[in-house]
């Protein structure tokens, strides 16, 4: 999914976590849907992949056929960016993975879907994605010093800068 879509209302989760593996089940209930969901993820031990696996069940609660929505937002943290794949229900903002999914029901009508997706996940100063940060991503953010809203803006700020090179070195491989 290119781009994400809007937040939906925030409901309360129930979250465990033993062995870097976290357990979340939560539910909303308003006067047109049913959302139940439970799901595990490596939101606290991922390294090179984020994955999540679970289910959400939907129902429609109104006299009608309708769309029903869930979303749910994993963070990320600063330095992290996953790859995502085209077709992928995940997509990426402001450091949070967020998978959607959406099912068209009858009036009263309820569906189960599978929730998990996994991706890879990059550190954003390794600019080449080869699995280190060093003299090669260094030469990349030399060459976009002074553009403005690129990659290369490691910090954000919206221009490639002596900021930049900071957070590049914070993140050299050994």
């Amino acid at each position: 999914m290119e781009e994400c879509p809007p937040t939906l209302i925030v409901f309360e989760m129930q979250r465990s976590t033993a062995d870097g593996v976290t357990t979340s089940t939560g539910l909303e209930q308003t006067p047109t849907r049913l959302v139940v969901v439970n799901y595990r993820d490596n939101r606290t031990s991922h390294v090179e992949t984020l994955w999540l696996e679970g289910e959400a069940s939907l129902t429609n609660s109104r006299p009608v056929a309708a769309t029903v929505r869930y979303r749910h937002r994993v963070p990320l943290g600063v330095w992290m960016v996953p790859r995502v794949s085209s077709g992928s229900p995940v997509c990426f903002e402001g450091g949070v993975a967020v998978g959607a999914w959406d099912a068209r029901l009858d009036a009263g009508e309820s569906v189960t879907i599978d929730i998990g997706w996994s991706v890879d996940l990059v550190d954003r100063a390794d600019l080449n994605q080869d699995g280190v940060v060093d003299a090669v991503d260094l030469g990349l953010l030399a060459a976009a010093f002074g553009l403005y809203d690129v990659r290369e803006d490691l910090n954000q700020d919206g221009v490639v800068d002596g900021g930049d090179l900071g957070w590049l070195f914070s993140r050299w491989s050994d």
